[in-house]
């Protein structure tokens, strides 16, 4: 477990956290569209209204009364109607729903409110796992939660509350870091599947689990299930895409290393939802795979699985796995066990696959029970006055308690990878921040975000819901050399010079770059890639695209290699979801290297307070840094990840999964545990500050590996051990 200098995120700061806010008003618009069973609306009267009834007699009841020719409408995502009431059924006084509220490092739907509050926007997927935190992941998650319930209850989403946006949260990433090309590296997390197992955990149980344990506060929907890590790009060449690519994986691998991450949040995280992704796995689309019926009874799940958007129509229009869209519809929910189509392919086809036999309507009211069930538990049938969560508003989105949190995030995300005595830096020096995330913004947040900043003092009244509604404002935001320049004092001075962009040349930039350094005693270099659709697709990420190469674009490894050059003591930073190759940094006497992922809204901040050593919480690498040259040799399709790929399979490593240093020096030392002897690293406060990865074989049971896992209780200071047994459940691994 991750301990790391200061105070750890808490119990109590969690419960701070959940306890803000409490004294917020009860929503104005108690009728307003979204609570089934209004006393007094003329509804209340129907059996599935009644509270003292079984749960699943309620759904059953409700079932029943719905026409068969409407219930493929509600087992799409988003309803096939363009209106406000497009999945409703108001002979029955149940409100629209709308599956597919996207939560990935915030609430990424949401508007901002009227007083200028927007969802916190948390650092990205791999600076999650960089914390080796699992406290820090379920806090942020419950604010996730927290905030995305608030903005249920205000109507406050990008839609503006038209089609009634649901509590089902479409995230965590689950997916593994198979392959750095993978241009979703931005959400994701790890290369190791029990690090990712626990982050779903994290996830799960802070999404779900608020103070109200009758109900859940929000449902996760972990994705993308399974092996979903090729979006196109790198491998369009061949004529694959995520829409008709087959992973080819053995039996073993799946449980080894591609299920353990949904099975631990399944298992025990008690996820409510999975997505089944766009692809194939050894020839059959996954969301028509008969693997998520088995998980039901294997893992114990209980919840709803939607399809990515229109996974089902890829079926038959680009795996060419069945004929037609009935045949898939059918597929899907009978084998597959999908009950949500994020598309249309069921509104249009489903019922035509009844008639055809493919399926039948007991196969739709089961779809209908899981999806169903899942809105009753989360308190949308019941009365809401004594509901906490329906008290939430305004005064529970952008807290105080929520920013240290994020701030406590990115500090501990941060990953010093090389420091030959420049860190930390004194202020009230002469510094030059220099390169295109320097003054970076934007390229702070993962893309997959709420609104971050309210609109700015110029809108008008009237423009200020549509303005809210456009995500691309960051003029909030604090940048590097913003943060680094207060940091240093006003007895210092720090300037910006951009230098180059992303991928091209500046007029100028080299020699304004070098003639800023020159002047400087200290240089910060502010370098990495982007999730932007504008810039150089061989080397940025995003949703859909894979990049084709791992380094840093030639025209930032120049500007590099010009300050580097100039001996001066350089700082560089990178801004990054999959790993940037960085062996032309390594080993550089005048060259400090923190990687900094995407760090979100604190990332600034965060930045600075460790380049200057007041914060000294850093994490460590959640996957293997490679060579430049990586990609010459390891095919994007190839799936077998035990070709040399990751720590697990012997991957040669520039910068090892697990690596980081600290401001601290270390000493080992060995504490006594009932059943083992564990080497723990002490700083020289006496505190027991590093991770230390221990695996031990037990001769009792030579065919099985047993992890001794090192649990904090972060209340007392004190370890306790616990041992788990990796052949009985897969979700154990290194920790």
């Amino acid at each position: 477990m991750r301990h790391s200098l200061g105070p750890l995120m808490s119990p109590v700061l969690l419960m701070l956290i959940l306890a803000a806010g409490l004294a917020t008003a009860q929503p104005s618009y108690y009728d307003a569209g979204v609570s089934a069973c209004v006393p007094g609306a003329g509804y209340d009267h129907f059996p599935f209204c009644n509270t003292s009834m079984p749960l699943a007699d309620r759904v059953h009841d409700l079932i029943s009364r719905i026409p068969d020719g409407v219930k493929p409408n509600l087992l799409t995502a988003r309803g096939h109607l363009k209106s406000r009431g497009r999945q409703a059924l108001p002979e029955l006084g149940v409100p629209s729903y709308y599956w597919g509220t996207n939560c990935i490092h915030s609430s990424m739907s949401a508007n901002c409110t009227k007083d200028g509050r927007c969802s916190t926007s948390f650092p990205s997927g791999p600076s999650w796992s960089a914390t080796f935190d699992r406290n820090v992941m379920r806090s942020m998650a419950a604010v996730v939660g927290r905030e995305t319930r608030a903005f249920f209850n205000l109507g406050n989403f990008t839609d503006n509350g038209r089609n009634g946006m649901g509590l089902d949260c479409w995230g965590p990433v689950a997916n593994i870091n198979r392959d750095p090309r993978w241009g979703r590296h931005g959400e994701g997390g790890t290369e190791d599947p029990f690090l990712m197992g626990q982050l779903g955990v994290a996830w799960t149980k802070g999404l779900q689990e608020g103070e109200d344990q009758r109900y859940i506060q929000v449902a996760v929907t972990i994705k993308h299930f399974d092996a979903n890590s090729l979006e196109g790009g790198a491998a369009a060449d061949q004529g694959y895409d995520r829409h008709n690519f087959s992973a080819n994986i053995s039996k073993y691998l799946l449980a080894d290393y591609y299920w353990p991450a949904f099975r631990a949040s399944i298992k025990l995280g008690k996820a409510k939802g999975v997505m089944c992704s766009y692809n194939s796995v050894n020839g059959i689309p996954v969301c028509l795979d008969p693997l998520m019926k088995a998980a039901r009874a294997a893992w114990g799940f209980d919840g709803y699985v939607t399809s990515d958007s229109d996974a089902v129509s890829d079926a038959w229009r680009r795996h060419h796995y069945v004929k037609s869209a009935a045949e898939a519809s059918c597929l899907a929910l009978k084998h597959g066990q999908c009950d949500i189509d994020s598309g249309n392919t069921y509104y249009d086809h489903l019922l035509e696959g009844v008639k055809a036999g493919h399926c039948s309507m007991e196969d739709i009211n089961r779809a209908l029970f899981n999806t169903l069930r899942l809105r009753f538990e989360l308190g949308l049938f019941d009365p809401i006055k004594d509901q906490p969560y329906w008290m939430l508003g305004q005064g529970d989105i952008g807290t105080d308690e929520a920013k240290e949190l994020n701030l406590i995030a990115a500090l501990e995300s941060l990953v010093l990878i090389s420091n030959p005595g420049i860190l930390p830096l004194k202020a009230g020096q002469r510094l030059a921040v220099l390169g295109p995330h320097g003054n970076a913004s934007m390229d702070l947040i993962q893309v997959d975000t709420g609104v971050v900043c309210p609109p700015s003092p110029s809108a008008h009244a009237g423009e200020w819901q549509a303005e809210a509604a456009d995500a691309g404002q960051f003029y909030c935001v604090r940048t590097p050399y913003q943060a680094i320049q207060e940091t240093n004092g006003k007895n210092g001075t720090t300037t910006y010079v951009r230098g180059c962009d992303l991928s091209d040349e500046l007029p100028g930039g080299f020699q304004q770059a070098l003639a800023a350094a020159k002047l400087a005693d200290v240089v910060i270099l502010g370098l990495g890639i982007s999730e932007r659709e504008t810039l150089d697709p061989k080397f940025m990420e995003r949703e859909a695209h894979d990049r084709d190469r791992i380094d840093l674009p030639p025209v930032q490894q120049q500007l590099a290699n010009y300050i580097i050059a100039l001996g001066k003591p350089t700082v560089i930073f990178l801004l990054n979801g999959g790993m940037v190759a960085v062996e032309d940094f390594m080993n550089k006497k005048n060259v400090a290297l923190i990687e900094a992922f995407y760090p979100g809204m604190e990332g600034a901040n965060a930045l600075a307070q460790s380049i200057f050593g007041i914060a000294n919480r850093w994490g460590r690498m959640p996957y293997t840094v490679y060579h430049s040259n990586w990609t010459k040799h390891n095919s994007m399709l190839d799936h077998d990840v035990t070709h040399q790929r990751t720590y697990r399979y012997g991957a040669d490593a520039v910068v090892p999964f697990g690596f980081g240093l600290s401001l601290s020096t270390f000493r080992l030392a060995f504490a006594s545990a009932p059943t083992a002897t564990l080497p723990l690293a002490y700083g020289s406060d006496g505190a027991v500050l590093e991770t230390v990865e221990v695996e031990i074989r037990l001769d009792a049971v030579p065919e099985a590996w047993k992890q001794y896992r090192l649990n904090w209780d972060s209340q007392t200071g004190c370890p306790s051990s616990e041992f788990a047994d990796a052949t009985h459940d897969a979700t154990w691994g290194h920790w």
